[in-house]
């Protein structure tokens, strides 16, 4: 289970249309709008896709200028997402593994 704090940046006369852009994405919720550009976003897990894969969405939408995480969460807590079980190695490794491949 995973839970992200996000703060997006976007242009202020663009706030609403990504508000509803954003809040159409399962798992995503919109905790404060201030109105000058800023948007915090809270992210969890779905069924479909971790929040990962959704914060990624979210930061290659075109009226978004920056996307910040803030928080991040990583819990044992529930399982990951059956679409987060891509069967990639993972990139987290020990540097003594990485001693291992020099010449």
């Amino acid at each position: 289970m995973s839970i992200l704090g996000v703060v997006l940046r976007v242009p202020a006369q663009a706030v609403a249309e990504v508000q509803a852009q954003v809040l159409a994405l399962p798992g995503v919720d919109v905790t404060h709008n201030p109105g000058d550009g800023r948007l915090v976003l809270v992210i969890e897990d779905v069924a479909e896709r971790s929040a990962a894969a959704t914060l990624g969405e979210i930061a290659q939408m075109p009226q978004v200028w920056s996307s910040t995480l803030v928080y991040e969460y990583s819990g044992p807590d529930a399982p990951a997402p059956e679409a987060h079980q891509s069967g990639q190695l993972d990139w987290r490794r020990n540097l003594s593994d990485l001693d291992g491949v020099r010449p």
